[in-house]
């Protein structure tokens, strides 16, 4: 059997960036093998919508904090994934960065990777020394490095068109309303996650 992947998470940036980007890619993307959740209901839910919006014979199978022989373990423990998508609450993030990477798996996370700068570094710290020289990949989840103009400006620097850059500085505003179901998430609205803002854009 092909090696495939796992989503963990199941929430809606899960059901609503992810699985739409796997339906867009097709073919061209591994076989989703599982979905994890620390809930039951929302790991079935989610299961359910990628076999029929990736159009798969068989859902993938379902893994949940309520049953110790379905749980995050015994799917990290599963040779036919090699890989996982981390899309857990930000408190979450760092310590199954970790788990995921101990088991031998690659690993896309979500931004940002930690609560705070501290945890953050100290994450980046430890895939350096342990799992990066094992050949194990760990990226996170960050478009601005695909959007067209910062690749055009990431290849005039290269390219030494515009001389040699010592500094630059970017102020980006976005307004979103608070009736946005993007604002009414606990990445917004709880006062212990605040600093994650600043640890996307920094």
């Amino acid at each position: 059997m092909s090696t495939g992947f796992a989503i963990l998470g199941a929430g809606i940036f899960a059901k609503e960036a992810h699985l739409p980007a796997l339906v867009q890619l097709g073919g061209r993307a591994p076989p989703l093998r599982a979905v994890y959740s620390r809930s039951q209901k929302s790991a079935e839910e989610f299961a359910k919508a990628a076999a029929q919006d990736l159009s798969l014979a068989d859902p993938p199978a379902v893994y949940h904090d309520a049953d110790p022989q379905s749980n995050l373990d015994a799917l990290l423990a599963r040779s036919d994934i090699n890989a996982v998508i981390v899309v857990l609450p930000i408190t979450l993030q760092p310590s199954i960065i970790l788990k995921a990477l101990a088991a031998g798996k690659h690993v896309l996370s979500e931004k940002p990777v930690a609560p705070d700068v501290k945890q953050g570094l100290e994450l980046i710290k430890t895939y350096n020394e342990l799992y990066k020289p094992k050949g194990l990949i760990w990226r996170v989840a960050e478009n601005f490095e695909a959007e067209p103009s910062f690749r055009a400006a990431g290849a005039a620097i290269a390219s030494g068109k515009i001389g040699k850059v010592i500094f630059f500085r970017t102020v980006v505003y976005n307004h979103i309303e608070k009736s946005s179901k993007w604002y009414n998430t606990p990445w917004r609205t709880v006062p212990d996650l605040d600093g994650g803002v600043v640890c996307t854009t920094s």
